[in-house]
């Protein structure tokens, strides 16, 4: 069966102010919905496990609404796995759900770099959106280069992020930290959906760009297979 990772972040602050953040709803609901409805056996993970917060207004959508109305599948948002107990597990592919909060607990985390090394250089997928991409900051491979450099990568970009309430906040702005990591950084107009897809890297811009990274991630995972 195909093992699918979703990484969550643990962090419910914006940096060290009073601003609630956390994993935005449908960048997590979307997927996980999606893979688990093709068979796929999926596990949540988050940096502390247990609870993870939820930053996003809802419902946003039906599918939203339906995942927040049920308290059994709520309890996969609540009882998390830590990463550091998975370091030795294997999975087809990973996928970073987007947020503020990875800004802070994802990048330049060494456990998730680990498990998400392990499965691209066993062959599989790696995949996130808007915020996500955060977790690609300073993951490095074998040879000491990062994993972003040289490929086509996108996130929720400069602009997009002057245009929120966190700007000032941020410790870094994803686009250019991406960019100054090697990446060969593409992007839509703010809020238009895009899709980049290279080797077995799949990053999408915005949350309006959810459903082409589940869509390509499995287009992948089925040549895998």
């Amino acid at each position: 069966m195909t093992r699918i990772l979703i990484v969550l972040t643990s962090q419910g602050k914006v940096g060290n102010t009073e601003k609630d953040t956390g994993f935005h709803f449908s960048e997590f609901s979307h997927p996980y919905e999606f893979f688990v409805k093709h068979g796929f056996e999926v596990t949540v993970a988050s940096p502390l496990g247990g609870e993870c917060p939820i930053t996003s207004a809802h419902p946003e959508d039906k599918i939203n609404a339906l995942f927040y109305s049920n308290p059994e599948k709520m309890k996969v948002i609540r009882e998390t796995v830590k990463l550091g107990d998975i370091l030795n597990e294997h999975y087809d592919a990973v996928f970073i759900a987007g947020g503020h909060g990875p800004m802070f607990d994802l990048a330049n985390n060494k456990e998730l770099a680990e498990i998400m090394n392990k499965t691209y250089s066993d062959g599989g997928v790696l995949g996130s959106v808007c915020h996500g991409p955060a977790a690609f900051v300073g993951v490095k491979d074998e040879n000491g280069n990062y994993l972003v450099s040289g490929k086509r990568i996108n996130s929720f970009t400069n602009n997009e992020e002057k245009a929120t309430p966190y700007f000032d906040d941020m410790p870094f702005l994803l686009e250019s930290k991406l960019i100054e990591q090697g990446a060969k950084f593409e992007s839509s107009g703010p809020r238009e959906p895009h899709l980049a897809v290279d080797q077995r890297l799949v990053t999408g811009q915005n949350p309006e760009s959810i459903e082409l990274v589940v869509g390509a991630m499995y287009a992948l995972l089925q040549d895998k297979s």
